[in-house]
């Protein structure tokens, strides 16, 4: 079994060094840390209850360009729920999300399975993702012609789907995280400007690790990372995010974190309700890097809840007077 969690390791990473033509930028969170299967189809199961969430990311808040839409300001919606399998040792998962940046609309749905088996103190998790990746330019937020109707100048909306298929692998433990996959692994092109000019929908590699300590009885430290590298860009379009969250009592948590050359972060939420179900968080980017052509802030709202877990023992016997004899 060993062998086969390398050889699949070893062939994401392979698969992954294979260059494209240029850069691609997946949506970016800052609460990546509450939004594992986004980032790894073999987290799918991984929290061991079945969890519904949404998260909404403005990027950037009214960053304005030279476009005749409604601003710029990068706007991000991701709906994901996933939930163990514990009968065929696996988890499954789906998740979609709604991008938007000026005139560029990009949305995926994407469905994920995870296989999972213990591993030492741990779960280890082979996954696989596939879906459909719809990539779109509205042309009448990029162009402000001088004569209305010009047939030289487009003004509509071109669109394309195509399938989209990851892979990943992921470790977990009550301690410790450590996850890496593949994105975008069939590469799909896209022809929305001519239909000579192709635009790929470039593979990244995702890697997130992260760690709890507990610091007496009622507070937890959890410190994590998410670097994710651009096979096309390379180290120029890779990202690399740092986190550290502090947890009082399992329901109230705030942290600091740091993008690098981007912006530093600042996040909080409480967890709710019985066995803390419900789970509310709230990022706020302060950033750093390219102040003189980006907005100085960025928000983000997260909402999960977790549904209770079925009881499996048998129901017992209710006997009533009216029907005991």
């Amino acid at each position: 079994m060993i062998r086969t969690v390398y050889v699949f390791a070893s062939l994401l990473l392979l698969t992954a060094l294979v260059p494209t033509a240029r850069a691609q930028q997946d949506p970016q969170f800052s609460l990546y840390m509450y939004n594992p299967l986004y980032y790894n189809p073999a987290a799918a199961g991984s929290e061991g209850v079945s969890r519904m969430q949404i998260t909404h990311r403005t990027q950037y808040l009214g960053y304005q360009p030279s476009t005749t839409g409604d601003g710029g300001a990068q706007s991000t919606q991701l709906l994901s729920f996933n939930m163990p399998l514990a009968k065929v040792k696996g988890g499954v998962g789906i998740y979609a999300f709604n991008d938007k940046l000026g005139a560029i609309v990009n949305q995926s749905v994407q469905v994920a399975y995870a296989y999972r088996m213990t591993l030492k103190s741990g779960t280890l998790a082979l996954g696989v993702q596939g879906g459909l990746y719809n990539r779109g330019i509205n042309y009448g937020e990029l162009f402000r012609p001088g004569t209305p109707g010009d047939p030289a100048i487009p003004t509509n909306r071109v669109s394309q789907a195509r399938p989209d298929f990851s892979a990943g692998v992921y470790y977990n433990s009550t301690d410790y995280w450590l996850g890496v996959s593949v994105t975008h692994l069939n590469a799909a092109t896209y022809t929305l400007v001519t239909d000579r000019s192709t635009d790929p929908l470039d593979r990244n590699v995702n890697l997130t690790a992260g760690y709890r300590l507990g610091i007496g009885y009622d507070i937890d430290i959890q410190p994590s990372v998410l670097v994710q590298y651009s096979t096309a860009g390379r180290v120029k379009a890779s990202t690399i995010t740092a986190n550290l969250v502090g947890t009082y009592d399992n329901r109230i948590w705030a942290g600091v974190g740091y993008r690098l050359s981007d912006a530093v972060m600042v996040t909080g939420g409480i967890n709710l309700m019985r066995n803390n179900a419900l789970r509310v968080g709230y990022a706020l980017d302060l950033v750093t890097g390219g102040t003189s052509i980006k907005s100085l802030t960025s928000h983000e709202i997260l909402l999960a809840y977790a549904l209770p877990a079925p009881d499996a023992r048998k129901k017992p016997i209710i006997r009533t007077p009216r029907f005991r004899y």
